[in-house]
Parts: C-alpha cells; sequence; structure tokens
C-alpha cells in the first residue's frame, strides 16, 4: 500500500505531540481510564493546573484528546478508539519491559 506523504505528516504531529513524557503519561491515562474530568487528572498526577493546560494544548491541537464541558467540569477522553489502543499498549510494553530490567537487575 503506497502512503500519502500528508498521511504520514499528520501521523508524524501526532507523535510529536506524544514525545514529552507529561503529555504521554495523560494520554495513557485516558486511555486506560476512560473519559475523566481535568480535575480528577489534576488530582491523580499532582501537577498544577497550569502544568496540565500547557500539557493538554497539543494533544487537544492534534486531535488525539477531546473536551467537552459539563456544567463547571471538563471531561476529557481520546477521541479515538485506535489511538487509545496504540497509546495504551506502548504504555504497557514499556511498563513490562522495565518490570523485566527490574527482576533482570535484582
Amino acid at each position: 500500500m503506497e502512503r500519502n506523504p500528508e498521511d504520514i505528516r499528520d501521523a508524524a504531529k501526532i507523535f510529536k505531540a506524544l514525545s514529552h513524557p507529561a503529555r504521554l503519561e495523560l494520554a495513557c491515562h485516558l486511555s486506560q481510564d476512560g473519559p475523566t474530568t481535568q480535575k480528577d487528572l489534576i488530582t491523580k498526577l499532582g501537577w498544577p493546573q497550569s502544568t496540565m493546560a500547557r500539557h493538554l494544548g497539543p494533544l487537544r491541537d492534534t486531535g488525539l484528546i477531546s473536551g467537552q464541558r459539563r456544567g463547571p467540569e471538563v471531561i476529557l477522553s481520546v477521541t479515538s478508539e485506535l489511538v487509545s489502543n496504540m497509546v495504551q499498549s506502548l504504555c504497557d510494553w514499556f511498563h513490562e519491559e522495565r518490570q523485566k530490567r527490574v527482576k533482570e537487575d535484582a
């Protein structure tokens, strides 16, 4: 199958957005936990609101996540099941590899 250069550029934008550890962590939590309020993520991760906002922007800009306002809260979710599965698989793989290294070092 021939790849369209625009598709490659769009995929690269997604990987660029996920390249920062904080944004990957956000995407992993949203992929694993499902839709979550921004307030709950701030509490869970222990980040200031400004840090959360700084890292949510690139994820929203690339269309990886969306936010839906419900009253005073914003519900965040991953926009695509494919992206959610990819991010979750990546996070699971790294976790498994880390566990293997810990066992090997013990």
